[in-house]
């Protein structure tokens, strides 16, 4: 009976209902992803650097991406792996190159440890969950978040001195 009642006399669905929804969910995405126009560029030499206008690009990275578009060996590396392991077999010479890609694949690699981040907030601090302090709610975020990066246990016992103890020196 509640379909009935979504179609009109036409038999064409009516989505007035999700209206507000979508107006939120567009407000929302707008917001979060307003700055990524300044990026524009940026983006799209990161996403085709080889048919990317040179004149377009920093001056700082004009000389490096000629090189780059001129050497048929990276562009056949490149049709090969795509973006973004392309960037990983660039040459050290192509040190401004290199450091431009790292700030872009960081761009998202940061926004998706961010929204790991909320989700883990949000599951953890629950309407069953009111009574967490922040400070509780700060250490189980310590707590969580660790289990993503495994400590080098190896490393951290090597660095460590030993200390014996004096109880084979005491004397009674």
């Amino acid at each position: 009976m509640e379909l009935r009642s979504t179609v009109d006399a036409h038999n064409v669905m009516n989505f007035s209902q999700y209206e507000r929804q979508l107006e939120s969910l567009l407000k929302e995405f707008q917001e979060r992803f307003n700055d990524f126009s300044s990026f524009e560029q940026q983006f799209s030499l990161f996403a085709s650097p080889f048919s990317f206008n040179v004149s377009n690009a920093d001056e700082s990275l004009q000389m490096e991406l000629l090189e780059i578009q001129s050497d048929s060996i990276l562009k056949a590396k490149y049709l090969e792996v795509g973006i973004p392991a392309f960037f990983s077999y660039l040459p050290g010479k192509f040190k401004n190159f290199k450091k431009f890609a790292t700030k872009i694949i960081a761009m998202f690699g940061l926004t998706y440890v961010c929204e790991q981040l909320f989700s883990f907030m949000k599951m953890t601090k629950t309407a069953q969950r009111t009574r967490l302090t922040d400070e509780h709610l700060s250490s189980l975020i310590k707590v969580g978040t660790t289990q993503i990066a495994q400590p080098d246990i190896s490393k951290i016992v090597s660095k460590k001195r030993c200390q014996s103890s004096g109880s084979s020196s005491h004397q009674n």
